[in-house]
């Protein structure tokens, strides 16, 4: 039976952090068979005697892990140098496992075929206490996804499994991504460059605890402004790429008009305003059409803060 080690992140994560770690230590696949390595990213909250009190209440394999804050691609690359299994499981610490993850990504690691697979992340229902985060997955993602020829694009490493070997024969993530975003679409592209096969596993469910605003998610969405201007400069700005994180040259002036030239934004931002303040009585069919009108200005407001993120990089290179 494959050995996994299961590798999570941490990053002032103290309020959600024991809730990911009762979560493995719940699942269903044999004590002895995995572990957990929890990298502390520099934390200044509570993250270590959180992970101190799961070592004494939990039956679970479990580590700690510290370093200076670098990003959570070289938080991942420290859990992977760390890891005494074969096999490694990248989870964050706001995520938390049905009971079934280990053993739904475990049976794809059998003889010698060289695969990556990726399981869903649904947004967790409790987590839906704002409209922004009422918001999350109002429209389904009708994206097809195969299940034996995943592409690297669908890659999320909130949720995604790989062998040792085959992360580090790709070099492992790049710890050139510092902010939020790209570096698990970046791993993915790698890895089927270099011959592993993506597989998508619907059975290894997590749900993703995590409530934000729409301020925090624009921060964020800066970051991975910036974070995709660096992933498109390193494969040689391809035109296939570019188009896939939407900077490419030939899009570019439509991107400024609608989101940076002033002419729409500010006109969504009072819708926004109007649909915030409906939203706090209306209720049925009301509330749904409210619901709408706010996702697509929350929308809009995010792309607004990725394209602030691609023009600061794009300006620092000329």
């Amino acid at each position: 039976m494959t050995s996994i080690t299961v590798v999570v992140p941490a990053y002032n994560a103290a309020g959600v952090l024991g809730k990911c770690l009762q979560h493995l230590a719940e699942q269903d696949y044999p004590k002895d068979r995995y572990e957990v390595v929890v990298v502390d990213d520099g934390s200044t909250d509570a993250t270590p005697e959180v992970v101190a009190e799961a070592r004494r209440r939990l039956e679970l394999e479990l580590r700690y892990v510290r370093q200076a804050n670098a990003g959570r691609a070289a938080a991942r690359n420290a859990g992977a140098r760390a890891a005494r299994c074969p096999v490694l499981l990248f989870l964050d610490a706001d995520v938390w496992a049905a009971p079934q993850l280990l053993s739904a990504h475990a049976r794809h690691y059998v003889g010698d075929q060289r695969v990556g697979v990726q399981g869903p992340s649904f947004t967790h229902p409790d987590s839906r206490s704002n409209p922004f985060m009422e918001v999350k997955e109002m429209f389904p993602d009708l994206t097809p996804r195969r299940a034996r020829d995943l592409s690297p694009y669908h890659v999320i490493t909130r949720n995604f499994s790989v062998r040792a070997e085959d992360l580090w024969g790709v070099g492992g993530f790049d710890e050139s991504f510092t902010g939020y975003g790209w570096e698990d679409i970046e791993l993915g592209l790698r890895l089927r460059r270099h011959g592993v096969r993506l597989h998508w596993e619907p059975s290894a469910v997590t749900w993703h605890y995590h409530v934000e605003d729409l301020e925090a998610a624009c921060r964020k969405q800066t970051e991975a402004g910036r974070g995709a201007v660096y992933f498109w400069r390193k494969y040689g700005c391809p035109f296939g790429l570019g188009m896939f994180l939407e900077l490419h040259p030939v899009v570019r002036p439509l991107k400024w008009l609608v989101y940076r030239s002033g002419l729409l934004t500010p006109g969504v931002r009072v819708l926004l305003r109007c649909a915030e303040r409906a939203l706090q009585s209306a209720g049925g069919k009301s509330r749904k059409l409210w619901l709408a009108v706010a996702s697509e200005c929350y929308n809009h407001l995010l792309w607004h803060a990725y394209y602030e993120g691609v023009w600061s990089a794009l300006r620092r290179r000329g």
